[in-house]
């Protein structure tokens, strides 16, 4: 006990001594102690806000991985690719990216050059559609129905307005002529092709909000089946219609799945068509 007591006298004999000076001293001290204590926090701060920011893009990353977001650049109308083959009297749905591109002048073409290869890709194009399945009217016209109606950006100078659209129909009469065996397509062929694409085209989906047509692919497991408003399809000719979508794309919603969906459906339909990042979800009830 007399230590302690001694301690403290100490104590106060050592404060009572310091000089104006010495005070200031510390004071001056403790002032800069706490201006690089403050920037030391604020440091902190401004790193956990680095990582918190660093974390986020990661995440969103993550998310645009797994196909949960959307992105801008959908400005072009949606579209199915199509021909009507008149011998047959059935119509075909063709890659949206081979017609698009054999409809495309390349850069440093001639006209020469572009008419050649257009014809070209062409032939090649419908030699592959011949050995494709074949659609009634009533068939088609399902299909095509099946596509919702979406809403799209109209840009003006000053403003812009959100309108409804509906599926377009993209087609070429010499695709249709090279179908049907023919290498030139006459007048009247001409207007009936125009013509059953048309009718097809009067057959409007029904009505959504979404910025891209919505599908819907009723699945059968056990029997490796699809069905597109009523018309059963095999894997291939499912992914056929899905490569004739051009412009935005459209979305998918699977019916019929009691899970994940199956191996058969992921390789032979979804990824071929494009839909590589994720499988589309099931819609919810």
């Amino acid at each position: 006990p007399d230590t302690v007591v001694e301690v403290k006298k100490v104590e106060e004999v050592e404060h009572s001594t310091m000089t104006k000076e010495e005070v200031a001293e510390l004071s001056e001290k403790l002032q800069k102690q706490k201006v690089e204590m403050d920037e030391m926090r604020q440091q902190l701060k401004k790193s956990a806000g680095q990582m918190a920011s660093q974390r986020a893009k990661v995440s969103n990353q993550l998310a645009a991985m797994q196909g949960e977001q959307r992105f801008t650049g959908a400005r072009e109308p949606a579209a199915l690719t199509m021909a009507y083959d008149y011998k047959q009297g059935t119509f075909h749905f063709l890659s949206g990216r081979e017609s698009n591109h054999a409809g495309k002048r390349n850069s440093g073409e001639s006209s020469t050059e572009f008419s050649l290869r257009q014809t070209k890709e062409h032939v090649a194009i419908a030699l592959k559609a011949r050995k494709q399945r074949g659609y009634t009217m009533k068939e088609a016209s399902a299909i095509y129905q099946a596509f919702s109606t979406y809403r799209e950006v109209d840009p003006s100078l000053h403003s812009y307005d959100i309108v409804d659209s509906v599926v377009g129909i993209n087609y070429t009469t010499a695709l249709s002529g090279y179908i049907a065996g023919d290498t030139k397509v006459g007048t009247v062929k001409e207007s009936l092709v125009v013509a059953k694409l048309l009718a097809v085209y009067q057959a409007k989906g029904e009505k959504s909000n979404e910025m891209y047509p919505r599908i819907v692919l009723e699945v059968d497991e056990e029997k490796r089946k699809v069905s597109i408003n009523g018309v059963k399809l095999s894997p291939r000719d499912t992914k056929e219609i899905l490569l004739s979508i051009t412009g935005r794309g459209a979305m998918i919603d699977l019916e019929g799945l009691s899970g994940t969906p199956p191996r058969w459906l992921t390789e032979d339909v979804l990824i071929p068509a494009g839909y590589i990042s994720k499988t589309p979800k099931l819609p919810s009830n």
